[in-house]
């Protein structure tokens, strides 16, 4: 192969990575379990705060400490957990127990759309707002990236990190300032929202082919699926608290 075949292989593989991200990036919107509304999460989270009102209009960093939140955020990340551990053992056992079915594609979906449901819970808890519009099953693009960055954040992808303090930074300005938002596109921060949607396609088809190792004994392969996924997602959960830890200080470039 000369290097210029080789280097049209790579942008094609890289292609696919993408695409694999963002296939998968609008399967988990439509699906009603990954979507988590911030106000019924904040008011079951702060249920006896006498700032209830306050946590709801300005979120929780505007009541408590960055160090108390954390301690917060590693609650939510252990419920969570235990939850996709629990879930990922019943998608992993085959319909029929003889046969081993590599069924890989629902059971990935799930673990990533579990994923997302915590980071989004982990979000609000450190102040962002609302992902998902209300009502809408369709995605604008803003939201695209920032479950990209999510993601990217969740599987400590290189670039993630930048590409959710750009988003936050805008989103300040727009709350802040008042002033006109510029529309958000996968063409605007082109090389970082493609660095990141490319690192995640490959964790995606990574975790794949995982999955479906795991599914080559019956019903040992629940067990191994279940196991794989707790021992993975607080590890997942932990960093994505530190990275909303380091963003709240200011401290991401």
């Amino acid at each position: 192969m000369t290097f210029n075949e080789g280097l049209v292989v790579g942008i094609t593989n890289q292609a696919k990575m993408i695409e694999t991200t963002i296939k998968t990036v609008t399967a988990l919107a439509h699906s009603p379990m990954v979507r988590v509304d911030r106000e019924d999460f904040l008011r079951s989270q702060f249920a006896d705060s006498p700032y209830l009102d306050k946590i709801l209009a300005q979120g929780p960093q505007s009541v408590y400490g960055l160090e108390e939140l954390r301690r917060m955020a590693d609650k939510v990340i252990s419920g969570s957990a235990t939850q996709t551990a629990l879930a990922s053992f019943v998608a992993g056992l085959p319909a029929n127990p003889l046969i081993a079915i590599p069924v890989g594609g629902v059971d990935v979906l799930q673990y990533f759309g579990f994923a997302l449901n915590m980071a989004q819970r982990l979000a609000y808890l450190f102040g962002d707002q609302e992902l998902f519009e209300d009502g809408k099953t369709d995605i604008s693009e803003k939201t695209r990236i920032t479950i990209i960055a999510y993601l990217g954040g969740m599987l400590g992808v290189a670039g993630s990190a930048g590409l959710i303090a750009k988003i936050s930074r805008q989103a300040s300005a727009v709350v802040g300032k008042r002033v006109a938002a510029k529309v958000l596109t996968m063409t605007m921060w082109h090389p970082a929202v493609e660095k990141v949607a490319m690192l995640v396609g490959k964790k995606i088809t990574q975790k794949t082919v995982d999955d479906a190792i795991s599914k080559v004994v019956p019903l040992v392969g629940g067990v191994i699926s279940g196991g794989l996924t707790y021992a993975t997602y607080k590890p997942m959960g932990a960093r994505f608290a530190d990275l909303l830890m380091k963003r709240a200080k200011g401290e991401l470039a």
